[in-house]
C-alpha cells in the first residue's frame, strides 16, 4: 500500500515531525474534513508536508491531481528503484505545489504534544486530577508553520521522543550496573575460589609441618638412643681394657718372679 504501514507507524510514535507528513487526526481536530481532505498524500494518506505534484507524461491527461508529501515520495521512489508510485514506470517527474504547501502551512492546530499525551491517556485508560490535568496540559493553538516554534522554545510539555531517550537512557544506565553487578559477583566468586585454595594450600602445609615434626620428633629420639647404645658401648669397652690391662700387669709380675 504504497508504504502506508510504516508511515502510519512513524505517526503512532510522534504526531509532529518537521519532515514527515502531518497526523490527519490530528490536524482534523480543527478543520474541517472539506478543507483537509484535499491535502491528503497519495502515499502515507496523512496531511501532504512539503507538497509536491506529479508532472509525468505518462499520466498528463489524468484528471486527478497526484499529491505528495516531499519526503513520503523521495523515499517512495528510493525503495522502489525510481519508479513512479502511480503507474510504475521509470523517469517520475515533480515540483513542489508552493499553493498547496502554503494552505497546509497556515492550518490551524493544537499543540501535537497534548495531541499525543491525550492520546496516550485515553489509551492507557489514565485518569487524572483537575490540579494534574491543569499542570500536563499546553493549550497552544496557532498555524503549522509556527508549531517548531512553539515546540523549541515555549512548549512546556515532554515530547515522547524525549521521554523515549530518558527511558532508553535509564535502561542503559541499568545494563551497565548489572554489568558491574554481574562482574563484583564474578569477583567475590573468584576471590572465594581463591580463598578456598589458599585454606587448602594451607591445611596441606599444616599437614607437612605435622608430619615433619613427627618426623624430627623421630630423628631426635634415635640420635638419643644411638647415643645411648654408643655410650653402653664406651663403658663396656673401658671395661674390657681395664680387665686386659689388669691381666697384662699380672702376667709382667709372674715372669719378673721367674727369673
Amino acid at each position: 500500500m504504497l508504504g502506508s504501514d510504516e508511515k502510519n507507524s512513524e505517526h503512532e510514535k510522534e504526531t509532529f515531525f518537521s519532515s514527515s507528513c502531518y497526523n490527519k487526526d490530528w490536524v482534523l481536530l480543527t478543520n474541517k474534513p472539506e478543507k483537509v481532505n484535499p491535502l491528503t498524500c497519495y502515499i502515507c494518506k496523512q496531511i501532504a508536508n512539503n507538497a509536491v505534484e506529479l508532472h509525468c507524461d505518462e499520466h498528463d491527461n489524468a484528471e486527478q491531481v497526484y499529491l505528495f508529501g516531499e519526503e513520503c515520495l523521495q523515499r517512495y521512489l528510493k525503495q522502489s528503484n525510481g519508479k513512479c508510485p502511480i503507474q510504475q514506470h521509470d523517469h517520475c517527474k515533480f515540483s513542489k505545489n508552493k499553493i498547496i504547501r502554503q494552505q497546509v502551512s497556515d492550518l490551524l492546530v493544537i499543540c501535537p504534544r497534548q495531541y499525543d499525551l491525550k492520546k496516550r491517556k485515553s489509551k492507557e485508560g489514565t485518569i487524572l486530577g483537575e490540579k494534574e490535568e491543569q499542570e500536563n496540559q499546553c493549550n497552544y493553538k496557532g498555524k503549522i508553520k509556527e508549531i517548531k516554534d512553539h515546540l523549541d522554545k515555549q512548549c512546556q510539555l515532554i515530547s515522547i521522543q524525549h521521554i523515549i531517550l530518558l527511558i532508553k537512557e535509564l535502561q542503559l544506565q541499568l545494563q551497565i550496573e548489572k554489568l558491574k553487578a554481574d562482574e563484583l559477583k564474578e569477583m567475590h566468586l573468584k576471590s572465594n575460589t581463591e580463598i578456598q585454595q589458599l585454606n587448602e594450600k594451607i591445611d596441606d602445609l599444616q599437614r607437612e609441618s605435622v608430619k615433619k615434626d613427627v618426623q624430627i620428633i623421630e630423628l631426635k629420639n634415635d640420635i638419643q638412643q644411638v647415643k645411648s647404645e654408643m655410650n653402653q658401648n664406651i663403658t663396656q669397652l673401658k671395661k674390657q681394657i681395664e680387665q686386659c690391662q689388669n691381666t697384662c700387669d699380672a702376667c709382667t709380675k709372674l715372669n719378673v718372679n721367674i727369673f
